[in-house]
């Protein structure tokens, strides 16, 4: 590829867009064998942290096709997804009518102060022009008591490594994408007050590990938080 082209990818700003594209197929990586596991690992350390408890009600920002949404609403949570594609959103509200499914930037979410117990974010913060703003508005729609959880997709990881040379590559919607080191997801967060965070996914993005992926997982929280392929952080709101 082209130098200059090159370049013109690694500086174009995120976009809220990026997976308008990947609606009719976004699912279906949770079928394969590797996308299954990452999943299950990934729910693991997510909702160990969220701790949803049925009777909540939850915001999911950036839901894309539902998929955390819809399995909060499975545990028993009352759950609104917001997300600002409608392609992606109209492949959610295909599935389920129980979930409450609204069209929103994250920057500006269409939802009144301190209505929520649980707010919940999982890679969707990496596409939006203004991430700051954004973590703003998700504390502001925590109810006093309640918890903001967000997960990105780690920098330090080889899985943000093989996404940076496919999309170098050729466009894809991680061409878009702000891969968020340690320091600076912590950071973001930490204007808010104290965070718990670890990080998920261990296994190679080619599915290297992926036998031994549960011990790779308990391992790799204790002596190699820094580099799992998915950081999550919660801040609690105490007032």
């Amino acid at each position: 590829m082209n130098r200059d082209v090159a370049a013109q990818r690694e500086a174009r700003p995120p976009s809220e867009h990026a997976f308008d594209g990947a609606a009719p197929f976004y699912d279906s990586w949770f079928s394969t064998p590797l996308g299954g596991t990452v999943d299950a690992l990934e729910k693991d350390l997510l909702y160990g942290l969220a701790a949803p408890r049925p009777g909540e009600r939850a915001l999911e920002v950036g839901t894309g096709t539902g998929h955390f949404a819809l399995d909060l609403t499975r545990r028993g949570l009352d759950v609104v997804g917001v997300d600002i594609s409608a392609p992606m959103l109209a492949a959610a509200a295909s599935k389920d009518i129980a979930t409450h499914w609204l069209r929103g930037d994250a920057a500006a979410l269409p939802c009144c102060a301190c209505s929520f117990d649980l707010v919940l974010c999982v890679t969707a913060l990496e596409f939006v022009a203004n991430r700051e703003r954004a973590v703003e508005e998700m504390w502001r729609v925590v109810r006093p008591g309640g918890r903001l959880v967000i997960a990105v997709l780690n920098a330090w990881s080889p899985w943000a490594w093989a996404r940076r040379r496919e999309s170098r590559a050729q466009e894809t919607p991680f061409s878009h994408a702000h891969f968020f080191h340690p320091g600076e997801f912590v950071g973001l967060l930490r204007r808010f007050g104290r965070v718990a965070w670890s990080s998920s996914v261990f296994v190679g993005p080619q599915g290297t590990g992926l036998r031994w992926a549960w011990g790779l997982e308990r391992a790799g929280r204790i002596v190699l938080r820094p580099f799992g392929a998915l950081l999550v952080g919660r801040l609690n709101k105490c007032t």
